[in-house]
């Protein structure tokens, strides 16, 4: 079950990160390097919102 990411706070890692990018972005897309830690900093090991998310939408 996805959650309801605008209201969405929380761990996101691995697959769950990528499904909620495509959720959040939609069509724009998201740029996604899972070396760089950014995202997986901001999203897996630390909670993130709606917000954070958007930030990597193209």
């Amino acid at each position: 079950v996805i959650p309801t990411y605008t209201h969405y706070e929380g761990h996101l890692c691995g697959s769950h990160l990528v499904d909620a990018l495509y959720m959040v972005c939609g069509d724009r897309g998201f740029f996604y390097n899972p070396k760089r830690r950014g995202i997986v900093e901001q999203c897996c090991h630390r909670p993130c919102n709606f917000i954070d998310l958007q930030n990597y939408c193209n």
